[in-house]
């Protein structure tokens, strides 16, 4: 079982990181920060750049593959016609994940790490509207999309409902109160990886 870790900070990630290992110590985790262009990021000078590994993979190898896809629409509404679609007119869009904000070097490595997953999970301190549009959950559920792994959040505190969050491609959004990281991980990975 390999997880994926992700968060806005050093800090975070390695709290994020320790914590999960604890929990289920035979998953193999990698942790990275990531720091989108444009924002203080809060690494200091010395800190990661954006989808640096940050902490070496624990011990473990895997099996038990979870897997989730993004939203499927089927067919399009009664009030698209077929004059409505083209190039023009392309029709609804499939609900997912936000585009990435990442420059593509970093985005494609954030993406193959994703690929080498069975679960995403993201840290932010709250989760608003705004957070499924800008930022890690954003970045963490674009680079999971396309090979279908599903994404977590974990939070202090989430202010968007299922129907926002799962639209945004998540599968899970988890408020944990007072660090308790290890419920999270319990819920996510097998019981052979604890």
């Amino acid at each position: 079982m390999h997880v994926l870790l992700l968060a806005e900070t050093l800090p975070d990630a390695e709290r994020l990181a320790s914590a999960w290992r604890a929990a289920a110590p035979h998953a193999e985790t990698e942790a990275r920060a990531v720091r989108l262009p444009g924002s203080a990021g809060g690494h200091g000078s010395g800190g990661a750049r954006a989808g640096e590994q940050i902490t070496a993979p624990a011990h473990g190898t895997g099996g038990g593959v979870l897997l989730a896809g993004a939203a499927i629409p089927v067919g399009r509404p009664a009030a698209v016609g077929p004059q409505d679609v083209g190039p023009a007119h392309p029709g609804p869009s499939a609900p997912g994940p936000a585009p990435s904000a990442l420059p593509r070097a970093e985005g494609d490595a954030l993406m193959a790490a994703a690929e080498r997953a069975d679960v995403v999970v993201a840290y932010v301190t709250r989760l608003d509207g705004d957070g499924l549009h800008h930022g890690v959950v954003v970045e963490a559920a674009a680079a999971a999309a396309p090979h279908a792994v599903p994404v977590v959040v974990v939070t202090g505190r989430s202010e968007v409902s299922r129907r926002e969050w799962s639209t945004a491609g998540l599968s899970g959004v988890h408020e944990v109160a007072d660090g308790d990281v290890a419920r999270v991980a319990r819920t996510w990975t097998p019981a052979w990886t604890r």
